[in-house]
């Protein structure tokens, strides 16, 4: 995973090995092989019914990141009661669906949520063969909590750290970056202490205040954690003023399918199924696990409508999609089983 990781951070942060893949992914050859992998993948799902679930336990956010639009959402902003976090988790039981991956992320901070401890522990004493995992930007952390998160069961954190430095970081991320760098160095000193299996993982957004320094990014924390990740920016269908200067997405190439909508099943903190994790506003949603099966949701004939355009490389009709950078990364996601 580390070698694909390098790889991938290459590709974003080089021009000529971006164009040269894209290059690649132009040919006949290359669709074909993505267009039988979609078969299969899609096959086997409704064959074993194995899904990655991501559940927004709260959207509530300490952060001000100037490429996310958080700032201007007009969802009400709360954390998930425990009715519908319990009939998320009863649900899945009794239809049957095998959860491979709970993310428990949304258009939030998880460590705002109060109970996201006895949520991961829940979750792991249910299904205690899924992977937990969240996403965070750790800046409210503190050793009481780094204590509890190495004892609750969550396999992976990745902490999205967004800037090489002090000015950079503050400037993308509007909060106190030595706070933030305590708590990542007391991240990583207990695991080590404790000898926890606890996945660390850091990624950076690359706008135009930090992208210079990605290389020195990715050499500096390397070696202290499992995985760095670089990655170019959304612009949530315009939804944020363009941020990116140097490593900018190709939007005119060819938008492949994008693989998350049929292996993914996406919670809001409102218990709606929504199209995916980026859809901050829900505005793609196909019913609510407090009134309908997750399944006939996630199987409507509204979302295999949406399926249906992917597939036919119609993406570019989709609103959320039209901007998202997944559709144009080539497919990879099918090549790759773990790109989250």
């Amino acid at each position: 995973m580390k070698i694909l990781r390098t790889l991938k951070n290459l590709i974003e942060t080089n021009r000529f090995l971006s164009a040269s893949f894209d290059l690649i992914a132009s040919t006949r050859i290359y669709k074909n092989i993505i267009s039988q992998r979609i078969r299969k993948i899609t096959s086997d799902i409704k064959t074993n019914n194995n899904y990655h679930i991501i559940i927004e336990t709260t959207n509530f956010c300490n952060a001000r990141c100037i490429m996310c639009p958080h700032t201007t959402m007009k969802r009400p902003q709360k954390t998930m009661d425990k009715i519908t976090f319990h009939q998320i988790l009863s649900k899945i039981k009794k239809e049957n669906i095998t959860p491979t991956v709970f993310i428990l992320n949304g258009f939030g901070e998880p460590l705002i949520d109060p109970q996201i401890i006895s949520r991961i522990k829940l979750i792991k004493d249910s299904f205690p063969d899924s992977i937990i995992k969240f996403y965070s930007n750790f800046n409210l952390a503190n050793q009481k909590l780094i204590n509890s998160l190495l004892g609750s069961g969550l396999d992976e954190i990745n902490i999205s750290f967004n800037g090489y430095n002090r000015q950079t970081y503050q400037k993308v991320m509007k909060i106190d970056y030595k706070k933030t760098l305590k708590n990542l160095q007391c991240l990583i000193k207990t695991k080590r202490k404790t000898r926890s299996k606890l996945l660390i993982r850091i990624s950076m957004t690359l706008v135009k205040y930090n992208e210079k320094t990605a290389q020195k990014f990715i050499k500096k924390w390397t070696p202290l954690v499992e995985s760095v990740s670089v990655n170019k920016v959304h612009s949530y269908n315009d939804s944020v003023k363009n941020v990116n200067n140097k490593f900018k997405i190709n939007f005119n190439k060819t938008a492949f399918p994008c693989r998350y909508l049929w292996d993914t099943i996406t919670f809001d903190v409102d218990g709606n199924i929504v199209l995916c994790f980026l859809n901050y506003e829900s505005r793609y949603n196909f019913g609510n696990v407090n009134k309908q099966s997750i399944r006939n949701s996630f199987y409507s004939p509204k979302f295999n409508l949406i399926r249906k355009q992917l597939l036919n490389y119609q993406t570019k009709n989709i609103d959320i999609c039209r901007h998202c950078y997944t559709p144009y990364k080539n497919g990879a996601e099918w090549l790759i089983n773990e790109l989250y």
